[in-house]
């Protein structure tokens, strides 16, 4: 780390460190003295700057198809303008054109000229065209609920497509945009593309980083939210909330309603119950509910992805996801059977959250996708295994520095339906072959 560079850091950390220390210090001793609540008007309150469901719910990566080659994009402005011309679109009838057939599915994963949009989980069409209010009709399609992790747009043929890896089903419709528009967005000088190899498949994935990419290291300073902010965020019985204070760690309840948080963890632990949900009601939009009263501080959060019960959202950096331990920059949420006339809901996250970067200018040099997944199976991973790759920010706390983490990049992979940073995938590995 060049001189400087320790300068700007000290002096940042300097500067926040008393704030932090006596922010947090009011946080703890206010808590434990908190008497139970009744009628609270903060609880009342309107919440100030919710979260807006078309920045939580924006796709991951956008893909460039043009002149023969794909590109990869992540930049959350390039991919929120171009989601913003789909939606000035005008579409035509939705058809499915492919149910379930490998063969013609692989037929449409190349175009001459157009862009993908990539989420890593699978997203509800219903819900996208909710999210983004998009003039599709869905009531011709009398099937199941469609599922996709790619929308395709063939700027040569003028279709939208939504294509399921996991299925091998494609829906398709014709769409009206301005295609002039969107190239300018997407070829504009300084906007920059990471090359991909076609035609490979991941489950869910068919595109390789076909070169090394070079990442920047982050630090930034953490905050510490107060645990009245989860509180009113996830209650939905806003009066008679009682605080308990014999407990190790501080709670709340209200009826069925339960909150503790770890203090010495910084976790939340919220248990509680979806009351009367409509047929139409899904978890994208069950869990959005309680992540959007969380406010605009906790971060970047965005929808990453799912399994059948459980939705999670990460705090997401330069269009890369966080992980972590302890559910830092992380909510998952877990909702029980949504035909019952009570769902569950569980929710774990953290007070722990980043806010400020400090400059740095260490990087550091990952490897192609082809070479990490060469050398995944050289160590004996399963590729039948691999659900899905990414580059992800591992969290690092600072033992010196308690205010302040290291984000560091590095590949994350999907084995066996649970994320793993390489090189622990690779310790466990190997480990397996010794035993």
């Amino acid at each position: 780390m060049k001189t400087t560079e320790k300068i700007v850091r000290i002096g940042l950390i300097f500067l926040v460190m008393l704030s932090l220390y006596f922010s947090v210090s009011i946080w703890l001793s206010s808590s434990k003295k908190e008497q139970p609540l009744k009628n609270d008007p903060q609880l009342a309150t309107t919440v100030v700057n919710e979260r807006i469901d078309t920045d939580v719910f924006l796709p991951l990566q956008l893909i460039r198809m043009q002149d023969g080659k794909a590109e990869m994009n992540t930049s959350e402005n390039l991919i929120t303008n171009i989601q913003n011309e789909i939606k000035r679109s005008s579409f035509g009838k939705l058809t499915q054109t492919v149910a379930g057939d490998s063969e013609q599915f692989e037929k449409y994963l190349s175009m001459g000229q157009g862009f993908e949009l990539l989420y890593e989980g699978p997203f509800l069409l219903k819900e996208y065209v909710s999210v983004y209010q998009l003039d599709l009709k869905l009531t011709d399609i009398d099937v199941d609920p469609i599922y996709f992790t790619c929308i395709q747009v063939d700027l040569t043929q003028n279709k939208i497509r939504f294509l399921d890896f996991d299925r091998k089903d494609i829906y398709e419709a014709s769409i009206a945009m301005d295609n002039e528009k969107v190239l300018n967005l997407m070829n504009k000088v300084g906007v920059q593309y990471n090359p991909i190899s076609e035609q490979q498949t991941v489950t869910s994935k068919h595109y390789y980083l076909s070169e090394n990419q070079k990442m920047k290291k982050y630090s930034y300073i953490l905050a510490s939210q107060p645990v009245t902010k989860f509180r009113n965020a996830f209650f939905s019985n806003t009066e008679n909330i009682q605080t308990n204070e014999d407990s190790k760690d501080l709670s709340y309840t209200s009826g069925s309603e339960r909150l503790t948080a770890d203090e010495k963890l910084g976790t939340i632990h919220f248990d509680g119950e979806l009351d009367s949900r409509k047929a139409e009601d899904n978890i994208y939009s069950d869990s959005f509910n309680y992540i959007k009263k969380l406010g605009t501080n906790m971060g970047n959060i965005r929808y990453f992805d799912r399994t059948e019960n459980e939705i999670n959202y990460r705090t997401f950096v330069e269009g890369f996801p966080v992980f972590s331990e302890n559910d830092k920059g992380q909510v998952r949420i877990t909702i029980g059977n949504d035909k019952a006339e009570k769902s569950s809901v569980v929710i774990e996250t953290s007070v722990d959250t980043i806010q400020v970067p400090i400059p740095s200018e260490d990087e550091v040099v990952l490897k192609s996708t082809e070479n990490l997944l060469d050398q995944l199976i050289a160590a004996g991973a399963d590729s039948e295994k691999i659900n899905s790759v990414m580059i992800g920010y591992t969290w690092h706390k600072i033992e010196e520095i308690t205010q302040v983490v290291d984000l560091t990049p590095e590949w994350y992979i999907r084995y066996e339906n649970k994320w793993y940073p390489e090189r622990e995938l690779l310790e466990q590995l190997a480990n397996l072959e010794v035993e």
